[in-house]
């Protein structure tokens, strides 16, 4: 460090990038404002001694927004999911309405003479599209979702077809009425209560599916660092290094 002070007149604006930078590749619940503002002398080349109580604030702002922002972002992620699942649901109470209608008119008509059903082939997508889609994602399923469809691991649409193959083979969808289901033991217990509509059950199973790292802790991550920036590699030779110096009163600055 070349031992420059920081001035009098603190600028906040001189440090956000770098202090976002940290925290965006930082584990949040490990991290501590002496850490970062250890890191931001090191970077700088200056102490920030005289303007500790600013910098410890600016920390403390930027972290609990970025905080906000994850918590909005997780937010809007999980309603897009549900009207995901809404709509796949849709699509497969659409497609068995469409097989039992087929089957009754066959059964009915006096011509044997099958007429083959024109098939539409779609487009397949890449692999490659197909893993960069949030809605394929591999997640854990809590104990009672896995008791109906037998796997602690699926993404969403998969949660939902074995869900739905389930319900059919089990012969449980209302002959009236196809979007209600008559809930048997095992659905009664994963959805608390005995009958439940298509549409209203996609809400519940959120209840029951996590993102990996909502149910094992992570810490941080190497391939999360882009080297883009030269920034997150110096922040982690100091993160690593013994930061034992000039503070007497660590407890009171850590998250």
């Amino acid at each position: 460090m070349s031992g420059d002070t920081e001035s009098d007149s603190f600028n906040p604006d001189k440090y956000l990038p770098t202090i976002d930078a940290i925290l965006s590749v930082a584990n949040l619940e490990e991290v501590t404002i002496k850490r970062i503002r250890n890191a931001l002398q090191e970077l700088f080349g200056i102490d920030l001694s005289p303007t500790k109580k600013q910098v410890n604030d600016l920390i403390m702002e930027r972290y609990h927004d970025l905080i906000d922002k994850r918590a909005k972002q997780e937010e809007l992620d999980k309603e897009e999911m549900e009207k995901q699942d809404a709509l796949l649901a849709a699509k497969l109470s659409r497609e068995e309405n469409k097989r039992s209608t087929k089957r009754s008119s066959r059964k009915s008509s006096s011509n044997n003479t099958p007429v083959p059903a024109k098939t539409r082939k779609s487009r397949p997508l890449s692999e490659k599209q197909i893993n960069n889609n949030p809605f394929n994602r591999e997640m854990v399923l809590s104990n009672e979702l896995f008791n109906v469809i037998g796997t602690y691991k699926a993404s969403r649409p998969q949660v939902v077809k074995l869900l739905w193959a389930y319900i059919k083979d089990n012969n449980l969808q209302n002959p009236s009425d196809k979007r209600q289901i008559n809930c048997d033991d095992k659905l009664t217990n994963l959805f608390k209560k005995s009958t439940v509509g298509a549409f209203e059950m996609n809400k519940i199973l959120s209840k029951h599916i996590f993102k990996p790292d909502e149910v094992v802790p992570t810490s941080y991550d190497e391939s999360t660092k882009t080297d883009s920036t030269n920034i997150e590699q110096e922040v982690e030779k100091i993160f690593n290094d013994d930061d034992d110096d000039d503070d007497d009163d660590e407890s009171s600055e850590e998250e």
